[in-house]
């Protein structure tokens, strides 16, 4: 990233609508806009300007809205300028294409909200927030994200911070002036602060799994033997007929992906092929899919019928197991009371005729054992924030350890409270390296 060029990218998704928006940032970017519109009066901050948009040749190909966000108030805290045209390809390419030819560049993907991280427009929680708000599904992700962007978590970490900047001030200070052990008073300030520091990064950790359910959608995995229903119930959840469903064994052969929203949540579906020895390599390589995608899963439903039995060991990884007992519309009472007395917490459902389907949801929905209220709430959202508080909670763990056992060693005290402090600082990103940084926003759309 070169932080002096000008960055120009499409906003909106690639296609036909009814409007489109080109996004320009940097220090030449009021010239490049003016050149385009041949506009020869300054563009008021905040402003919409109806303009005629002119290629090089000096004819124009678009009427459009310029607004300018002048620098340092805007998103990138740099000149921006949003151009509002005509929601065609060829129109949007056009402009791009003109702007670059007069200096500018295509932006990097994640550059303008690089930018405005740079600029300290935001701290790296709340743009990864950004991120999840932008692919994000789900009322409940939405509400999360805003509330991290907002600054909610951001004012969390920095109490966290000030705890342990107490606590470090403190051993410093004795540090300074005393080679005997800590004084009573600074022992117990010590103690206090780092505890509360503590409970609340432990908090905060606990927190991811809910979060990550939130930010990035839930894994669900059908699994179980050939033609026990499996494509069928998955159809069903998802209320449309996204897999192919015959009488044949072995039709499903590689993992079939599906979203879904249920009550603010989104819930990703995997449709995958039966277990069994596969007759065919295709088959086996689905099967092998099939069985390392189950271990991925936040939730499996083991399908079976009567005539087959439900997988004995699961390779279910962090994976809560549901038995679901498929085509019950064919089963009596008996039948039904014989597979209940030896598996007292399987489903019984029939995806043909959707009898037990609203249950079975609701028991996903409670297997998440997401918050019903999170309004006041935040969590960490992404493995790299969960990675660096869980390194924080260690520091913290040995910091109190070490005030706990006497003699105290001030140096190594003050070595472990530093690596609490650094640990959040690389959360928010102040002390985060560069190759951390590209990575984070190398996952975002061009144009954000």
């Amino acid at each position: 990233m070169k932080p002096n060029d000008t960055i120009v990218a499409a906003a909106t998704p690639y296609g036909f609508s009814g409007i489109a928006v080109v996004r320009l940032s940097g220090t030449t970017a009021n010239e490049i806009v003016k050149k385009i519109c041949q506009h020869p009066s300054s563009f008021l901050n905040r402003k919409a300007t109806k303009v005629q948009l002119y290629k090089s040749n000096n004819k124009p190909f678009d009427s459009a809205l310029v607004t300018f966000f002048k620098t340092p108030n805007s998103y990138t805290g740099e000149d921006v300028f949003e151009i509002s045209c005509h929601g065609s390809p060829t129109i949007v390419e056009t402009i791009i294409e003109e702007a670059i030819n007069l200096g500018a560049r295509t932006a990097d993907p994640g550059e303008f909200t690089q930018r405005a991280f740079i600029n300290g427009k935001l701290d790296l929680v709340q743009a990864e927030s950004v991120a999840g708000t932008i692919h994000g599904l789900g009322e409940k992700c939405s509400r999360l994200n805003h509330r991290i962007i907002s600054g909610e978590l951001t004012k969390k970490l920095e109490l966290i911070r000030k705890s342990i900047v107490d606590a470090l001030s403190h051993v410093e200070f004795e540090l300074d002036v005393s080679e005997e052990d800590i004084l009573s008073v600074s022992d117990v300030r010590i103690l206090e602060s780092l505890s509360l520091a503590k409970n609340e990064v432990s908090s905060l950790t606990k927190s991811f799994k809910e979060g990550r359910l939130l930010n990035r959608g839930a894994s669900v995995v059908i699994t179980g033997p050939p033609n026990v229903g499996k494509s069928t119930l998955f159809n069903k959840l998802l209320n449309e007929n996204k897999a192919i469903v015959t009488s044949f064994p072995g039709t499903t052969r590689d993992l079939i992906d599906a979203s879904v929203v249920y009550n603010g949540v989104s819930i990703v579906f995997s449709d995958t092929a039966g277990i069994r020895e596969g007759e065919e390599e295709i088959e086996m390589e689905g099967i092998r899919r099939a069985t390392e995608k189950t271990h991925k899963a936040d939730i499996v439903l083991s399908v079976f019928d009567l005539e087959s039995q439900p997988p004995q060991n699961i390779n279910k990884g962090r994976a809560v197991v549901i038995p679901v007992l498929n085509k019950c519309d064919l089963y009596n009472e008996n039948q039904r009371y014989k597979i209940k007395s030896k598996i007292n917490s399987c489903f019984f459902v029939s995806a043909k005729t959707g009898d037990g389907i609203e249950n079975l949801k609701n028991r996903i929905l409670k297997s998440l054992d997401i918050s019903e209220n999170i309004s006041d709430s935040v969590f960490l959202i992404t493995q790299r924030q969960y990675d660096v508080s869980k390194r924080c909670l260690l520091a913290l763990d040995e910091a109190i350890s070490l005030i706990k056992n006497r003699p105290i060693s001030f140096e190594l005290l003050s070595i472990e409270i530093r690596d609490s402090l650094d640990a959040i600082d690389r959360i928010l990103g102040k002390t985060t390296s560069e190759e951390i940084l590209n990575n984070v926003f190398s996952h975002f759309c061009v144009g954000k």
